[in-house]
């Protein structure tokens, strides 16, 4: 978990970095599209690994209803950032075949609306979950006073 999170953390600020500050240096902008792209690979790889067995372990057994709600919030946010992720490397996967194929400026768009803001509410419920992943409730006491 460890390794996603700080996998996660570098790609957010690669992100914001492509986003806000690459075409101010196109040319170390390709450079950070490229490692953007390869540790979103990677990450998304490890995630899903993770993920399953992370939902088999805990998740249908949480008895906390706000923490299950938002582990729920989280696991959606990621499933939208890895898709449309890759919905936006495949023009450049198939570019790779030879063939010249782009999405219309709207859908790219769209696209990149999506991951970046979905990436963004993704580490703002992170940050929460991490928070509260250690809050746990009192146990109730079965002899009815106090210890």
């Amino acid at each position: 978990m460890q390794v996603l999170t700080y996998l996660f953390a570098l790609l957010l600020g690669t992100g914001l970095y492509l986003e806000f500050f690459a075409g101010l240096n196109w040319n170390s902008g390709e450079v950070i599209l490229l490692l953007h792209i390869v540790f979103g690979l990677i990450f998304t790889a490890l995630f899903l690994i993770w993920i399953v067995r992370h939902i088999r372990q805990g998740q249908f057994r949480s008895q906390r209803q706000l923490f299950t709600g938002l582990s729920w919030f989280l696991i959606a946010k990621y499933i939208l950032i890895i898709a449309t992720g890759l919905l936006m490397i495949l023009p450049p996967a198939i570019y790779l075949t030879g063939t010249i194929w782009f999405w219309q400026f709207e859908t790219t768009y769209m696209l990149t609306f999506l991951h970046l803001w979905g990436a963004i509410a993704a580490t703002t419920g992170l940050l929460i979950h991490l928070g509260l992943r250690h809050w746990r409730r009192p146990a109730s006491s079965s002899c009815g006073g106090e210890r």
